[in-house]
């Protein structure tokens, strides 16, 4: 029997749950490969398991895997991958640096804030100004004990560090697909952000046509998702 707790669990995460992709031979399949004119192409379809983790609730994170078995190199560029559903919307790429300014704007910890906060650290006095609990004791006993300390909320005299627990995009930036050339025998892998592409229709296509170096097209990889509510 499952306990009413656990229960409850699952129906909270069954509902927070958003749209997902998957491949065409179900959950047990978790990528799909494409071969053509030496160039392999591997989709992820549901692989992301960075922060954050609901991600797919603004974008719609597919990881690829690149294998270059030509002998030229290949361009990796965002505009040669396309997103299209049932229903005929298409989907770009966004960049990844787009993404986290749409998520997390100008709130994160910056190389600046880090500097605001040595200066604090500097310059703070022996003594706490302001009354409390601690008062009248040395700043030595003094820790980042503050209510707020790590939160959203800004402390009224000592905001920089503060800030600094602020969620980041480090995941979606060092975990995303770069654009540029794959040589000779290379691979590479990483995510691609496209636009919100699971709230309409019942299937996603995935296509990317890469080109040559005089930007020739070589070939044209595609294949179908169904997308899961």
């Amino acid at each position: 029997m499952v306990s009413p707790a656990l229960l409850i669990a699952i129906l909270a995460l069954t509902a927070c749950a958003g749209p997902r992709l998957e491949t065409s031979g179900g959950p047990s399949e978790t990528s799909v490969t494409l071969t053509d004119a030496g160039i392999h192409l591997t989709i992820l379809p549901k692989a992301w398991r960075g922060y954050p983790s609901h991600l797919d609730r603004y974008y719609t994170p597919v990881e690829l895997r690149i294998q270059n078995d030509r002998n030229d190199e290949i361009p990796v560029r965002f505009a040669d991958f396309l997103a299209v559903d049932d229903a005929r919307n298409q989907y770009r790429v966004v960049s990844p640096s787009e993404v986290v300014r749409a998520l997390f704007g100008a709130h994160g910890p910056s190389a600046d804030a880090y500097r605001r906060v040595e200066r604090w650290m500097r310059a703070k006095p022996s003594l706490l100004a302001w009354p409390g609990p601690w008062w009248p004791y040395p700043s030595w006993p003094y820790r980042y004990w503050h209510p707020f300390y790590g939160s959203y909320y800004p402390d009224p005299f000592y905001p920089d560090p503060f800030w600094l627990a602020r969620p980041t995009g480090y995941d979606i930036l060092t975990l995303a697909l770069r654009e540029g050339r794959v040589v000779p025998g290379a691979r590479v892998q990483g995510f691609l952000y496209f636009q919100q592409a699971t709230r309409q229709g019942s299937f996603l296509t995935l296509t990317w046509t890469p080109t040559s170096a005089e930007g020739k097209p070589l070939t044209t990889l595609s294949s179908q998702f169904r997308i899961i509510r």
